[in-house]
């Protein structure tokens, strides 16, 4: 029964995603057609997020553990077990920001032209393509526009909720261009929706930590294997405090 349940639930979800995408979709457009108007996206996407969450019945929190500078570009590093942690990002952000995401997001209708006039897509089979995205993300960091990458590379659904190993291009590219890093946790999402596990579905508050950024400034490429694990550890210290 509770199996049935969970899967209405989740064809729920799926619905209302569509639905207020769709019905802000236009307005998307609009910024797509007009450059100018573009710095404009975080507060519709943002909307869209508010939105589907209340769609969905799904409360969420955000902690910030710091104020951020409004005159700062920030260097995000969540953890990722889950796909519901892009929307609880893009709703407590609150900054005009870009995901560093899969290029597979090209293909979706609609959503995948959005996804490249204001994200960065990243095919990790091409190493001409990783090159393009390294200039992307330094050309945005550089006009002073936030950036999200997920350091572990992707949702590694048999690992869930273990921290896996982290890539070096996120660290190399904030010692590169001196921008702070901030660890990010998101400690229940993989409780509220895992990878291809819609049975074991739970409804809880969606929760996001802002910890206090890492500066960047003075260290060199000799420093990425210690910037690395140190914001791994205040990742997987903060997960442990929540019983994960």
């Amino acid at each position: 029964m509770w199996t049935v349940l969970r899967y209405l639930y989740f064809s729920w979800w799926a619905v209302g995603f569509w639905v207020t995408f769709l019905g802000l979709y236009p307005f998307f457009a609009l910024l797509m057609w007009q450059a100018r108007w573009q710095s404009h996206y975080a507060v519709l996407s943002r909307i869209w997020a508010w939105l589907w969450f209340a769609w969905c019945a799904l409360p969420a929190r955000a902690r910030w553990d710091f104020i951020p500078e409004k005159k700062t570009a920030y260097l995000f590093c969540p953890n990722h077990f889950s796909f519901l942690d892009i929307p609880l990002l893009t709703l407590t952000v609150g900054r005009y920001f870009a995901f560093v995401g899969l290029h597979d997001l090209l293909k979706v209708p609609l959503l995948g032209k959005i996804f490249k006039t204001f994200h960065i897509p990243i095919n990790r089979q091409s190493m001409k393509d990783r090159y393009r995205t390294y200039q992307d993300c330094k050309k945005a960091l550089g006009a002073g526009k936030d950036l999200v990458i997920f350091p572990e590379g992707g949702i590694w659904a048999d690992a869930s909720p273990t921290l896996m190993p982290f890539k070096e291009g996120a660290f190399k590219l904030a010692i590169e261009l001196q921008v702070p890093v901030v660890p990010v946790t998101i400690p229940y999402n993989w409780h509220i929706l895992s990878l291809f596990k819609i049975s074991k579905m739970q409804w809880r508050r969606s929760v996001v930590i802002f910890h206090e950024p890492i500066s960047t400034v003075g260290l060199t490429i000799a420093d990425v294997g210690k910037l690395k694990e140190a914001v791994f550890q205040i990742i997987e210290n903060e997960l442990k405090k929540h019983k994960i």
